[in-house]
């Protein structure tokens, strides 16, 4: 488990895009004492994958590789670098939702991290998102949060 989660444990939630079922696992709430301000950049993490197989979710070699990949980057989840808030799988993909402190360090980081491991299939999106509105707009369409 994660120094985040360790302290905020995780919940899941189940939903439908284009008639898929996606599978989330989100934070309950921003981790004590952290101001949503000193994180202000969004990394989106996506692996795609094939939306017409296995009601679009991934399969099992790709569910072991994805877990493989992100056991590798789990420790980018602490107070002094990034949260990983969101996770959602399904609908062919399977996408990370992380806040940031310093996307340069972190990707630094991130690339350290991954250093001998082959290669992932993954798409990374950087944006500005101080008031973590994607986390929060996610957490105001979830029933029973």
């Amino acid at each position: 488990m994660t120094t985040a989660a360790a302290a905020n444990i995780y919940f899941t939630a189940t939903g439908e895009q284009s008639g898929l079922p996606v599978v989330y696992r989100s934070m309950h709430s921003v981790p004590a004492g952290v101001s949503e301000s000193d994180y202000p950049n969004l990394i989106n993490i996506y692996w795609g994958f094939d939306v017409n197989e296995n009601n679009g979710m991934p399969n099992e070699t790709a569910n072991n590789r994805q877990i493989e990949f992100e056991d590798a980057i789990s420790p980018l989840d602490k107070k002094e670098v990034s949260f990983l808030m969101l996770v959602a799988t399904g609908s062919g993909r399977k996408e990370w939702v992380w806040y940031v402190k310093d996307v340069d360090s972190w990707m630094s980081q991130l690339n350290s991290l991954l250093a001998g491991h082959e290669v992932y299939p993954i798409e990374i999106e950087i944006s500005q998102d101080p008031d973590w509105s994607t986390y929060h707009n996610f957490l105001a369409g979830v029933d029973g949060t």
